[in-house]
């Protein structure tokens, strides 16, 4: 597995272009962005990649905005009914039964949310882009995207685990461009993943620590998986480290 290219440009972080590309920033900081777009070339053209894939994978999944999905998760629908008058609840009957899979994904939506933190795989093969589920299994080529959600955020940290025990730092470290603080809510992350054609199996780590003095330093973070990754069969079964959460997602792929 290889990072893509991030560019690094001063001043301006990875996280904030992002927020940029979804319009999810205040009319300063939109400002802000334009600003150093306006004197540099190099970020206006990478802007300009960004788009391109960012357009390419809403073909499928739209990623952006996100202001309406990071905003607290709405009441349920089916609870709004019972408050209706009749002539409406007559109505909202004939919604059920039109949009059952919509109410369905909501509350999925609301127990996943609360449930502490949860990451999906978008992939990206050709053309085409879906959510890797269960039973799918990625080639070499694809490029994947992460989307994590919890519901109260802090600084994540991702980090590439291979079958073989190797252990590679991705988002959040000091030699990956510095922590990644995120708020509560969901954010698709900065940033996409190359299947190699590496001969062994891969997954995914995402570790949440508090945004507090006592959370792991992320130093302890690589080593706790660096043991996990001894300790067990793959994937690992993580035991959770005190002050943080976290999520794994295997990325199981074809093999020569």
């Amino acid at each position: 597995m290889s990072p893509s290219s991030i560019p690094r440009f001063p001043g301006v972080p990875d996280l904030l272009l992002e927020r940029y590309l979804c319009d999810d920033l205040s009319a300063e900081e939109a400002e802000r962005v334009e600003e150093a777009v306006r004197v540099s070339p190099a970020l206006a053209a990478y802007l300009r990649e960004r788009r391109a894939e960012k357009a390419a994978f809403t073909l499928v999944r739209p990623f952006g905005p996100l202001r309406a999905r990071l905003e607290t998760p709405p009441p349920s629908r089916w609870r709004g009914l019972w408050r209706w008058s009749q002539p409406v609840l007559l109505l909202g009957v004939v919604l059920a039964v039109v949009l059952p899979r919509f109410i369905t994904f909501e509350t999925v939506e609301t127990v996943r949310v609360r449930g502490g933190l949860t990451a999906r795989v978008l992939v990206k093969r050709g053309e085409v882009v879906f959510e890797q589920g269960p039973g799918v299994v990625l080639r070499s080529g694809d490029r994947v995207r992460v989307e994590v959600e919890d519901a109260k955020g802090g600084v994540l940290y991702v980090l590439a685990l291979s079958e073989r025990g190797r252990v590679t730092p991705l988002q959040g470290f000091p030699s990956t461009g510095g922590a990644l603080t995120l708020g509560p809510g969901r954010w698709v992350l900065p940033g996409s993943l190359e299947l190699d054609d590496a001969p062994e199996q891969e997954a995914l780590v995402m570790v949440l620590a508090d945004d507090a003095g006592e959370a792991p330093s992320p130093e302890a973070i690589q080593r706790w998986l660096e043991q996990a990754a001894r300790e067990g069969d793959f994937p690992p079964t993580l035991t959770p480290l005190p002050g943080t959460r976290h999520a794994l997602r295997a990325l199981p792929k074809e093999l020569p």
